[in-house]
């Protein structure tokens, strides 16, 4: 049914699907026609994400990739879900089996090469949305509403950097210099996050030692303001889903209406403190009218860049790839 090499080719394609902080837990196990999907919970946040549902959904993203590239071999999956929990420091944790079979191509297969994050300010151009709606997605499109959201943004943002773990594990996995020995194979790149280098220089000093003075000084809160980029996003797209779903099909969801938009020509900037910050997100939920039994799971701007996509950085397979188990 499938062979080594379109297994990797397939896993190469897959690993292009967004993750928290691009840790890149997703890894592969193929016996035979059966693959099986794990996600290393060593490589998890224990401050920003202590339940691993942020690792779950980005587990649920390269999971819907995988299914997405197979069908672009004319192979079906159907998939399993085991519940198992991913919460930091576990190991490996086996998240889903997929039983292959015939199936037939989603075009939106050819958007995974297509989609990328944009950390910055978009073109002042009306997006061409040809009516694109979707059930679990707000599209808040209005002044006033996008307004508020990039206010509550910053102000979440700030909040959530007052914590020193928090901070401390945005730098962990930023690569803030090229001679950094993870750079191009997995966090998040100074280019990526549209830092200049003497800025990137600077933010180790200014979230670590400097942080109480600098926080004396009233001088933090430049630190967590994008409210003058996000308003340059025409759309903002706030993402729920039922409550009682596995946050690994949420993820498998949110990454087709990542997609969605990447066919659209648009790129993506998520507003991660809004869903992590839980003042904030109750606080969506009742100014947006969303309904209890939905749990918001990502706010994201979406515009067209002004610049092409920045550098990728994705594991080699040797790391994502699990040898099977002698028998």
């Amino acid at each position: 049914m499938i062979d080594q090499t379109t297994f990797e080719g397939c896993v190469a394609r897959a690993a292009l699907a967004p993750t928290i902080h691009n840790t890149q837990p997703a890894r592969w196990l193929r016996d035979g026609a059966a693959l099986s999907l794990f996600c290393d919970t060593d490589v998890g946040l224990p401050v920003s994400d202590p339940e691993g549902r942020g690792a779950a959904l980005s587990c649920g993203a390269v999971l819907e990739a995988m299914v997405l590239a197979l069908s672009a071999q004319g192979i079906g999956a159907e998939v399993t879900l085991t519940g198992h929990d991913t919460s930091p420091k576990q190991g490996l944790v086996a998240v889903a089996h997929l039983t292959l079979t015939d199936g037939a191509e989603d075009g939106l297969h050819r958007q995974l090469e297509r989609r990328f994050t944009w950390r910055g300010a978009f073109a002042d151009e009306a997006p061409a949305l040809f009516g694109w709606t979707r059930r679990d997605t707000r599209f808040v499109m209005d002044h006033d509403g996008r307004a508020w959201l990039a206010t509550r943004n910053d102000a979440a943002s700030h909040e959530q950097l007052q914590i020193r773990g928090v901070r401390q594990e945005l730098l962990d996995w930023m690569r803030l210099t090229p001679r950094h020995p993870r750079a191009g194979l997995d966090g998040m790149d100074r280019r990526a996050l549209r830092l200049a280098a003497k800025a990137a220089r600077a933010l180790p000093l200014a979230f670590g030692p400097a942080w109480p003075l600098l926080r004396m000084l009233g001088r933090t809160r430049g630190l967590a303001q994008e409210a003058q980029a996000t308003m340059t996003a025409p759309l903002i797209g706030l993402f729920h889903r039922d409550r009682e779903e596995p946050a690994v099909e949420s993820g498998r969801a949110y990454l087709r209406l990542c997609l969605e938009a990447a066919s659209l020509g648009l790129a993506g900037w998520p507003m991660a403190a809004l869903t992590d910050h839980d003042g904030a997100r109750a606080d969506i939920v009742a100014h947006f009218g969303l309904l209890p039994e939905r749990r918001l799971i990502q706010a994201i701007r979406f515009g067209v860049p002004t610049g092409d996509a920045p550098p990728r950085a994705r594991r080699p397979l040797g790391e994502v790839l699990r040898p099977m188990p002698r028998r």
